[in-house]
């Protein structure tokens, strides 16, 4: 059976992308004024797959990636070794709490500190949550943004079950599989919510609870306020726009000023320096 880091790195995230869309924002209204961003930070790394893809992208180009899990940055830097090459130098990995790293005593500031797939979640309450941004913040260069991803909307305060199939990529040793999201609980009380992610192989066997998930739902204008009250020069949510005829969204995520009516949706707030 494949690792189950593995399994993750290939259905869940697409960090190019997620790259491409943070190189936008840090981009975004500013013109030639400031320089390209040379160094990123990733929190609640896991894979350290953006952390890696941004070392990739330019020979000019470091990053750090943050996780408290030493078996998962283990599994990281040989991944990260293979992917990169002598490049790997560039890619350095701290073992340690998020909520504990203080910059430019434990890490350097960076251009961009993102956390995709739902990391700032884990955070339940509010004064946690503010000193983190607070110290966020102080690991930020001059223009530098904070980065990262919610879901919200009705659909998101529902148990569900949502699958989808992954193709197999042979040339990691990834076989197809299928992909289970549940959304076991949601408490409307405390928006605390129960996600799991299973898998199921072609021969009918299962890796379930591969990963579970004890966040809190957190709402954009909350966030906002967090970012405000944590000391941001600015606070913006990012989202695509749904075609109400259609159903469907468009895929671009732009700064949004309202989140008209939809049963669930994907953003990224962003807070700038």
């Amino acid at each position: 059976m494949p690792h189950k880091l593995l399994l993750y790195r290939h259905a869940v995230q697409d960090p190019y992308a997620d790259l491409a869309l943070a190189l936008r924002i840090h981009a975004h209204g500013r013109g030639k004024r400031v320089p390209a961003p040379r160094f990123l930070r990733e929190d609640f790394a896991g894979t350290c797959a953006i952390a890696s893809a941004f070392v990739a992208s330019d020979a000019d180009r470091q990053a750090v990636a943050i996780d408290r899990d030493a078996s998962v940055l283990r599994w990281a830097w040989k991944q990260a070794q293979r992917e990169l090459g002598p490049r790997s130098a560039d890619l350095h990995l701290l073992r340690a709490d998020v909520r504990k790293v203080v910059a430019p005593r434990d890490v350097p500031r960076v251009d961009i500190l993102i956390s995709m797939n739902f990391g700032m979640l884990y955070f339940h309450q509010r004064a946690e949550f503010l000193a983190y941004l607070r110290r966020a913040r102080q690991a930020l260069r001059p223009h530098g943004v904070l980065v990262f991803d919610i879901y919200g909307g009705p659909g998101a305060m529902q148990s569900s079950i949502q699958t989808r199939r992954v193709v197999a990529a042979p040339e990691v040793g990834l076989p197809t599989v299928q992909y289970i999201w549940e959304q076991r609980r949601f408490d409307a009380a405390t928006h605390r919510t129960d996600c799991r992610i299973h898998f199921q192989f072609r021969d009918g066997s299962r890796r379930d609870n591969a990963f579970r998930y004890d966040w809190r739902l957190w709402t954009p204008p909350e966030l906002l306020e967090l970012l405000v009250d944590a000391g941001f020069a600015k606070a913006e949510v990012w989202c695509d726009k749904l075609d109400p005829r259609r159903g469907v969204a468009d895929g671009r995520f732009r700064p949004v000023q309202s989140l008209p009516d939809r049963r669930d949706f994907i953003a990224c707030v962003v807070g700038r320096r």
